[in-house]
């Protein structure tokens, strides 16, 4: 399949079983309870289980969806929280494995660019005299760091949305995570043709996340509810979508 052809097909896939789009809807919900409105600290801790068990279901039900994707299976996957719940943790800890290396590669660039130490300055210098003053290594450090991070998440992006795919069709983390097998599948699917493929995932998704803020901002409190159970639940599945369907090209 091409880019349009994936594109056109993950944004009717979402709303194809009305039904199960409303249980995931629900469960997008739980993940995002806002812990702010509990007014203790046990009620905070229960709060903040829901959201976390909710998160895993989350991402084991996209684990599916991938696999349905790539099988070009056009139906949404049945509940199985069980089997949901497992798959999302072994989900959950290859997408801490590929996202972890670029943020201490982020840090090491920011650390010997001088980025942190001029930022360390600048807060001193304001806490001390209420002023703050920007000099040039300051941005030229800070711009090291700014493309450096923009590079990184474009590379270890790709390779997460690969190793999710992998996952899903060996169910075994160690083919998820191996990184020369990774780097084959995207020479096979293209180089080119997987980085326009995110240039465009990400242009959507910011569409849809503006969308998503527009509807917190208007309507107060229930906004936020709607906007994670239509918004946030449409963008999940069209994403699971295009990384299955992107994955079908080997």
């Amino acid at each position: 399949m091409n880019i349009s052809e994936i594109f056109s097909d993950s944004f009717k896939y979402p709303v194809s079983d009305i039904k199960k789009f409303a249980i995931f809807g629900i469960v997008v919900v739980l993940a995002t309870l806002n812990v702010s409105i509990a007014n203790s600290s046990v009620l905070q801790i229960i709060l903040n289980v829901v959201s976390f068990v909710a998160i895993i279901l989350i991402l084991g039900y996209g684990l599916d969806v991938v696999n349905y994707a790539f099988r070009k299976c056009d139906d949404l996957p049945d509940f199985d929280f069980k089997t949901g719940f497992v798959n999302g943790l072994k989900l959950f800890v290859i997408q801490f494995c590929y996202f972890i290396v670029p943020l201490i590669l982020v840090y090491i660039t920011a650390y010997f660019s001088g980025f942190l130490q001029s930022l360390a300055g600048i807060i001193k210098s304001y806490y001390e005299t209420g002023i703050y003053s920007i000099s040039n290594s300051f941005l030229t450090s800070m711009s090291i760091t700014v493309v450096t991070a923009i590079v990184l998440f474009v590379i270890f992006m790709l390779f997460s949305s690969i190793g999710m795919a992998r996952l899903s069709k060996y169910d075994d983390i160690f083919e998820a995570v191996n990184i020369s097998k990774v780097f084959k599948d995207l020479k096979k699917i293209g180089i080119a043709k997987s980085i326009g493929w995110l240039i465009l995932l990400m242009i959507v998704g910011f569409i849809i996340t503006l969308v998503g803020a527009g509807i917190s901002v208007i309507i107060p409190v229930a906004g936020s509810i709607i906007a994670s159970f239509i918004v946030m639940s449409y963008f999940y599945l069209f994403y699971y979508r295009c990384v299955g369907l992107l994955y079908s090209n080997i």
